[in-house]
């Protein structure tokens, strides 16, 4: 373990304190939460070299966020959708592999009838060993939550995003055929991490938004995408589970039908061009659970001290609320220092312990 980490306040790790902070309560300290650490950054904080096979890969990130301070830990199963990727190399510090993205121009579905020569993952088909895996060697106390990307980022990764759009008003029976195949096979997950003890909460990821608005518009999401999530909320509740959301972008003109009408417990992605995490909270705090909100570009550009005066800028604001849970606005992606995620760290700590 890096001196930098041991120098850490010793783990009290007490899942109930999340859920205090997801259920608009005001735990004992205020909890921290992330979407994901890099393998990179895990490796350079534990130093030791980065696991390669999932289940290791997972290991590590349990051990490191327990040892950080984490509550709870979010984990994968891997839905093997099969599409067209484009990768180029990454030039971050620490990258030891080159950096993938779905190709935006097409995917692997194209038309109606492709939809039933494509090869959809049945449940035997997902990986569920790294969420095991996690299990395994979850210390007392702690607690997991079962993520899944979402709907219509899995169906632009199938269709591409270019001919997604097209699709709308040109083809919208492919829409709604593959939006559909994809919600089934989310569901099918969740329902799976509905019958893990060490499940306490699950997380849905649909980034449905840019800098400027929607990516598509709210007819479309009210018609194919909302009843989907409308299913996942009533399965994690009837389950006595909350529902978390992550969405990039910005999504105000739905969060009314998220909050009200879905009714997701938490909102998590916050970027300050867009709407920094204070305004947010200010709007929506009385009715659903806000998580993260440290800018990932402060988190990379920024020094110890502004990045300590930025944390302690939001936990000023919204300690004495409740309902929060600390980290950053999106997660800890490779490019990110490893001392600056330890200064957020460090930061919510002296908060915590008074300093």
């Amino acid at each position: 373990m890096h001196p930098s980490v041991e120098s850490l306040p010793g783990p009290a790790p007490d899942y109930r304190r999340f859920l205090d902070a997801i259920y608009r309560r005001c735990p004992d300290r205020v909890p921290l939460i992330e979407l994901a650490v890099h393998a990179e950054v895990v490796s350079a904080l534990l130093d030791e070299p980065a696991a390669a096979e999932s289940r290791a890969v997972t290991r590590q990130n349990v051990r490191l966020l327990h040892r950080l301070g984490y509550d709870a830990v979010k984990v994968s199963a891997t839905i093997p959708f099969q599409y067209p990727t484009v990768t180029s190399a990454d030039s971050s510090t620490l990258s030891r592999t080159d950096r993938e993205w779905q190709d935006q121009h097409g995917g692997a579905i194209d038309t109606v009838e492709d939809c039933e020569r494509y090869p959809w993952p049945k449940q035997d088909d997902v990986d569920f060993g790294p969420v095991e895996a996690a299990a395994e060697v979850l210390p007392d106390g702690m607690r997991l939550i079962g993520f899944s990307g979402g709907i219509v980022e899995f169906a632009t990764n199938l269709i591409g995003l270019e001919r997604f759009m097209y699709a709308i008003y040109d083809d919208p029976d492919l829409i709604s055929v593959v939006i559909d195949r994809v919600g089934r096979t989310i569901y099918g997950v969740f329902e799976a991490y509905c019958q893990m003890d060490a499940v306490c909460a699950l997380w849905l990821g649909d980034d449905l938004g840019s800098k400027n608005g929607l990516l598509v518009s709210p007819d479309l999401l009210q018609a194919h995408v909302f009843p989907w999530y409308a299913r996942f909320v009533e399965l994690a509740h009837s389950n006595q589970r909350p529902f978390l959301f992550h969405s990039c972008g910005k999504i105000d003109s739905i969060m009314p039908a998220l909050i009200q009408e879905i009714g997701i417990d938490a909102k998590h992605s916050f970027e300050d061009a867009i709407e920094p995490v204070e305004h947010f909270i200010d709007r929506w705090s009385s009715k659903v659970g806000v998580l993260g909100g440290v800018d990932v570009n402060i988190l990379t550009m920024g020094d110890q001290q502004a990045i300590t005066a930025r944390v302690r800028q939001i936990l000023e604001r919204t300690a004495q609320r409740g309902g929060y849970a600390c980290g950053s606005g999106n997660s800890i992606p490779n490019y990110v220092p490893p001392e600056n995620f330890l200064t957020m760290i460090r930061a919510v700590s002296d908060f915590n312990a008074g300093a």
